[in-house]
């Protein structure tokens, strides 16, 4: 099939195209509203007027040109419309009083809950103002917080907090998250400063969430706690409060994660018993309204597991499928996803930067696209060994498809997702059944109760063989961390390489070793080469311990109060990881190697430095000498102003465990230095080249 009679099957895959740019270029150019509107309004125009007075036959590509400068105007104009709808007015203006709408069931964590607000109207000298905009709460255990449900109005007199930056230089930014999902504040509510002033719950979607609070107690009920009741709640109901840190990274280094997210997969299940019960319940009478209504309870389901992006993808596909069974009509896979794409880009254009959705999106053509090719490659007649082959050919497509993404986005690479998706697969679909077993005999106590007793050790054995999985030896390739422009080559690279492999054209061959050559093995070794010359010491925030970095070219040295405790692990492995080394070492007294370390004295390169901590009580120095770094931490006995006259530093570092009146203390001390508070202003890092050229952020 040619790339032109591809296009006219797939009618929607040609709209997607400019579709999609015209999102990017309103994203990342301020277009008002009018010009774009504009464009399109011109562009259909033009569009139908040469529809009708088609000149020749060489010339019906205009049309389509045309009609695709007017789907990209309408792209641009819907993402400056989403922009625009956005605001944190509340943060910004002395507000009285907020009215908000609970948008989900709040979670209890750690003797507090946890909800997303929206709020509707401020107060301010008052009189009410409507305001539209989305917050995060954290709201003090109590009665009230207990009856809380989404969709019910609650007021409050509270300071709305902006969003902070990440304090150290890795890791996830929350903040960027929240704000990339319309969050633009936080706010922490005490008992008794806020009310429920409508028990009335708004809006199908929250409405569809308390089901699922009401589900997760037949759960419970069923006698399924712990990480047992957190993946069969994630797994069936997409609420993944109640599933453990550790578990999730076990899935994410097993190449399991995508079980753990409600997808095409689990409506898929989900469909196939829904048109197996139509079938035992009634045959074949009534086809028309049984069609219908699946439809309708694959999107109860979709509303019910939170409308997740891969879930609006499943369901609108799905409806699709089932409209075209109604009315004798095949449907494509690739228009049925182009579809749903523009669907949900029509409703949120947002949705296309978010890492869900691109996932979503992206493997469901891979496995479409490459599994059947892959699974050509080994003939298996034996029929279990077969559908084994058949499900590692599924993970190895989607793991071609989704490479650029999971690198940029995740910085590693789970070396054994084929072993594990031959797991979780099947696991995930008995768990389903199992789970909506539970579900639909839930009035039936003793009957309910079997079903949770077989849940409860499905999901302990998924758990334990994901979890064994992922502790394998070399289960994930850490520290592949590239740019987008790396994760664009590289996708290019799939593409050419792809298109070799069918075509035989080697020139595209050539193309691809071109592409990876110049933007990501040449890029990748010249930053090897820079680092290996690179010196820094990184002093990172953390309220509770102390950890300071040494980069000496690709390895790095560790000084921490607690270098054994496991909350020193993960600053550990993101520092390790955000600078490029190879290996760590931990430090300890007399240290001779890259750093000289003895009695809170401290050399590295061509800088020194001393740090007071608990333990340190007087300094024996007489004569006067200038350190670079003075470093406080925690509590320590001495005081800022007993510390010696004939001592000097050109920076002062305040580390996150300092009590603010501590800091204060010294801050005032040293206000002639260059004082760095960490609580407040984030890590402190200094980098420099191997003969001491500096820079000091």
């Amino acid at each position: 099939m040619t790339l032109e009679d591809f296009l006219e099957n797939n009618p929607c895959v040609r709209l997607i195209a400019p579709f999609i740019i015209g999102i990017i270029i309103g994203s990342l150019f301020f277009v008002p509203i009018y010009v774009s509107a504009t464009i399109a309004v011109v562009a259909i125009a033009i569009a139908i007027w040469l529809y009708k007075k088609l000149l020749k036959y060489t010339q019906r590509w205009l049309p389509g040109f045309v009609s695709g400068i007017a789907i990209l105007a309408v792209g641009m104009l819907l993402i400056t419309t989403h922009q625009n709808s956005q605001t944190d007015e509340p943060t910004t203006r002395t507000v009285d009083q907020y009215r908000a709408c609970v948008l989900n069931p709040p979670a209890l964590k750690n003797r507090y809950y946890k909800t997303e607000l929206q709020i509707e109207a401020a107060n301010i000298s008052g009189s009410w103002y409507s305001i539209d905009t989305k917050i995060t709460a954290t709201i003090e255990c109590d009665s009230l917080a207990e009856k809380l449900k989404a969709g019910q109005t609650i007021e409050f007199a509270a300071q709305i907090d902006s969003l902070n930056a990440p304090k150290n230089p890795f890791g996830f930014d929350y903040a960027n998250y929240l704000q990339n999902n319309g969050i633009h504040g936080s706010i922490f509510l005490k008992s008794g400063k806020w009310q429920i002033v409508s028990t009335e719950v708004r809006g199908l979607r929250r409405y569809a969430l308390n089901i699922r609070q009401r589900l997760i107690g037949l759960f419970k009920d069923a006698g399924l706690s712990g990480n047992e009741l957190g993946l069969a709640s994630t797994l069936v109901l997409g609420y993944k409060n109640d599933i453990d840190s550790e578990v999730k990274q076990a899935y994410m280094n097993a190449g399991a994660m995508h079980v753990l997210a409600v997808s095409g997969m689990h409506v898929g299940i989900v469909y196939l018993a829904l048109d197996l019960l139509m079938i035992v319940f009634g045959g074949k009478r009534f086809y028309w309204f049984k069609q219908f209504l699946i439809i309708l309870l694959l999107w109860a389901y979709a509303f019910i597991t939170g409308l997740s992006p891969s879930v609006m993808r499943a369901t609108i596909m799905f409806t699709v499928v089932i409209v075209g069974k109604i009315f004798n009509r095949g449907t494509s896979v690739y228009n049925s996803l182009a579809f749903a794409a523009i669907c949900i880009l029509v409703n949120d254009p947002s949705m296309l930067f978010k890492p869900s959705f691109q996932l979503s999106c992206v493997a469901v053509t891979g496995i479409v696209f490459y599994q059947p090719r892959i699974a050509k490659i080994i003939k298996v007649r034996n029929k279990a060994l077969n559908y084994l082959w058949q499900l590692t050919s599924v993970s190895i497509a989607a793991q071609i498809a989704t490479m650029p993404f999971c690198l940029y986005y995740f910085e590693r690479t789970p070396v054994y997702f084929w072993l594990s998706n031959i797991v979780v697969s099947p696991g995930a679909t008995v768990l389903i059944v199992l789970a909506m077993m539970l579900l639909i005999t839930s009035p039936v106590n003793c009957i309910s109760a079997f079903f949770g007793f077989l849940t409860k050790w499905a999901t302990k054995a998924m758990n334990f063989l994901v979890i064994t999985i992922a502790n394998l030896p070399g289960s994930t390739i850490e520290n592949t961390h590239i740019t987008i422009i790396q994760a664009i080559a590289i996708g290019i690279t799939i593409i050419l390489v792809t298109s070799w492999l069918i075509s035989k054209r080697y020139n595209r061959l050539l193309a691809a070793i071109t592409t990876l050559t110049i933007f990501v093995i040449i890029p990748l070794n010249m930053n090897k080469i820079t680092h290996s010359e690179r010196q820094a010491i990184c002093i990172y925030h953390n309220t509770q311990i102390s950890a300071i970095q040494f980069v000496d070219g690709n390895s790095s040295y560790w000084l921490s109060n607690i270098p054994n405790n496991q909350k020193i692990s993960p600053l550990i492995k993101g520092g390790n990881q955000y600078w490029n080394a190879c290996q760590h070492k931990m430090i300890t007294a007399n240290s001779s190697n890259a750093i000289i370390y003895d009695d809170s004295f401290f050399v590295f390169d061509s800088i020194c430095g001393i740090i007071v901590n608990d333990s340190t009580k007087h300094f024996g120095i007489n004569e006067p000498f200038e350190l670079d770094y003075l470093i406080v931490q925690g509590n320590p006995p001495i005081k800022a102003r007993q510390m010696p006259k004939n001592l000097s530093f050109k920076h002062v570092i305040i580390e996150a465990s300092v009590k603010p009146w501590i800091a204060s203390e010294w801050e005032k001390k040293f206000s002639g230095c260059h004082v760095h508070n960490i609580k407040h202003e984030g890590a402190y890092i200094s980098e420099w080249q191997r003969h001491r050229s500096s820079n000091n952020k």
